[in-house]
């Protein structure tokens, strides 16, 4: 027997299920590879997020330590209690803020992944090409 007798022929309809199985199986792959590459990324990025975590607390308490040298250096510029100073810079910094997220939020477009779904589309209809075909 040749190769050709051994082997039953398969129907175009069975290839293309296999091919289309196949891929499905090669992209389960690939995402099971990328999560573990992104993993393996996360374990060695640990130690440096953690230093700029520490980091970023001390520049907040440098923050705040600066406002309290500024509300005590206002409050004995003009002459003002200190508790008045610190609730005009504390009015001041909120305004600020508020601002500042009213902006932001303005920015912010959240919508469908249209690259994504024009992607999927692409490969849906390749697909179902594919199976006219067969």
């Amino acid at each position: 027997m040749t190769n050709d007798e051994a082997q039953p022929r398969r129907s175009a309809f069975a290839l293309v299920r296999g091919l289309i199985s196949g891929m499905v199986a090669l992209a389960k792959l690939e995402l099971q590879h990328g999560r573990q590459e992104i993993g393996a990324m996360l374990a060695t990025v640990r130690g440096g997020v953690i230093l700029i975590g520490i980091a970023v607390a001390l520049v907040f308490a440098a923050v705040i330590s600066l406002t309290m040298t500024l509300v005590l250096g206002l409050a004995a510029l003009v002459g003002w209690p200190g508790w008045v100073m610190a609730l005009l810079v504390t009015l001041l910094l909120l305004a600020i803020a508020g601002l500042l997220t009213w902006r932001g939020i303005r920015r912010i477009k959240i919508g469908p992944p249209e690259e994504t779904i024009a992607s999927v589309r692409e490969e849906v209809a390749w697909a179902k090409r594919l199976m006219r075909r067969g």
